[in-house]
């Protein structure tokens, strides 16, 4: 359709259109595109020699931009009487995003900023350049900035997930790092105990992914403050301001596919979409098959990510993986429960092979981690004698 007779409609105070900036790894400013919502949508002019676009909703690179979980639910409170939107996140409509975005989306998941004003924000927080957390910090630190997140104030940038949370730059060999840091309730209760052992094991798991060769994102546990701290390396940033494009397979698999179903079929269909190399499919099947072994119960399409190589393909590269933990054990309303593990039945191929023996491993590491209390030390035993149990019996032929 020409340009000439779309119908063009204004967001709020903004007018027309929206200039899209992209951050590139050494923190660079770049025009991106300019975003220009319709009658009906949305029209996304590229800046480049590419063909514009138009969408029924917000493109799907900027979907992953939007508030969402702990700490979005949080910011739409915080920031509703400010920004003129609605309280509860529930009631956004994508014009209240974009507003959002516009005024406030200077650091959200990814690579990309939204409006000038949020770019001037990231540009005055590049000149401030606030000093990074230093090590010997960490420990006063992280219990007050987990104080203030749970009395509805979380530091950093708008990074999804239930988990509460917040985000920091830390001081490293010398370098800025960001993080994202997690953190358990107070581990007087047999709920926070519980959310300590499992963000524990979420680090014993990053690390067992890692020792198989493959991508997972970097971790580091401390315990101050009567709660236990995960704190991960962000690898959709760069030192202090670089950035990298990430998207949820989630947000992926609706723009192209349209499934939502799991991240063994997602592989499929973006290998055979040639959307990501084989290998990288078959890593994400490994992971897949890693995380049934490590009873993890919530990999949805919004914990596995892509970098985005090409937009046009498009072509991505899949990210380190993230939040691999045992989650059937989770605290329900606060109540802690210890499930029954069913683990799965192995198929005979060498991806769920390989991934049977890292679960195993990881479930050793838990199993003799006395970081972890007793009684959820004696559950990861018993897994390890299950998971060992289903990998002698019947295989599938595949």
């Amino acid at each position: 359709m020409s340009k000439t007779f779309l119908r063009f409609r204004d967001v709020h105070e903004y007018g027309g259109q929206l200039p899209v900036y992209q951050i590139d790894e050494s923190g660079g400013v770049s025009q991106f595109g300019i975003l220009q919502p319709i009658l009906d949508g949305y029209y996304y002019e590229p800046h480049t020699s590419e063909s514009p676009q138009m969408y029924r909703s917000l493109p799907w690179f900027i979907q992953d931009m939007r508030p969402d979980g702990f700490m979005g639910r949080a910011f739409a409170r915080n920031m509703h009487p400010e920004l003129g939107l609605p309280e509860r996140l529930e009631d956004w409509s994508d014009n209240h995003l974009l507003v959002a975005l516009a005024r406030r989306g200077e650091d959200c998941i990814g690579d990309l900023i939204v409006g000038e004003e949020a770019l001037e924000r990231y540009s005055q927080s590049v000149r401030e350049n606030a000093p990074p957390i230093a090590a010997r910090e960490r420990d006063t630190s992280y219990p007050r900035m987990a104080t203030a997140a749970m009395e509805g104030k979380p530091v950093g940038s708008l990074a999804g997930g239930e988990q509460p949370k917040f985000t920091a730059v830390v001081e490293r060999n010398g370098s800025s790092v960001n993080v994202l840091v997690k953190f358990s309730p107070m581990m007087d209760t047999p709920g926070g105990r519980r959310w300590a052992d499992l963000l524990i094991c979420e680090h014993l798991a990053l690390e067992t992914i890692r020792s198989a060769g493959l991508p997972a994102a970097k971790s580091t546990l401390h315990i101050a403050g009567g709660r236990t701290f995960l704190e991960v390396e962000r690898f959709d940033r760069v030192g202090r301001f670089g950035r990298i494009p990430i998207n949820s397979i989630g947000v992926v698999d609706d723009e192209f596919f349209g499934y939502r179903d799991n991240w063994m079929n997602m592989a499929d269909r973006l290998e055979s979409s040639r959307m990501v190399s084989p290998h990288d499919a078959d890593v994400l099947r490994w992971l897949s098959a890693f995380g049934e072994m490590i009873a993890n119960t919530d990999m949805h399409l919004g914990n596995a990510s892509l970098i985005l190589e090409d937009l046009f393909k498009p072509a991505f590269s899949l990210a380190p993986a993230y939040d691999m933990l045992p989650m059937r054990y989770r605290p329900r309303d606060g109540e802690v429960t210890s499930p029954q593990f069913s683990p799965p039945v192995v198929a005979s191929v060498s991806r769920w092979e390989g991934a049977l023996q890292h679960a195993l491993q990881f479930w050793e590491a838990a199993a003799h981690d006395e970081r972890i209390t007793s009684d959820f030390r004696k559950i990861c035993a018993a897994n390890r004698e299950l998971l060992c149990g289903a990998a002698s019996g019947p295989h599938i032929v595949s």
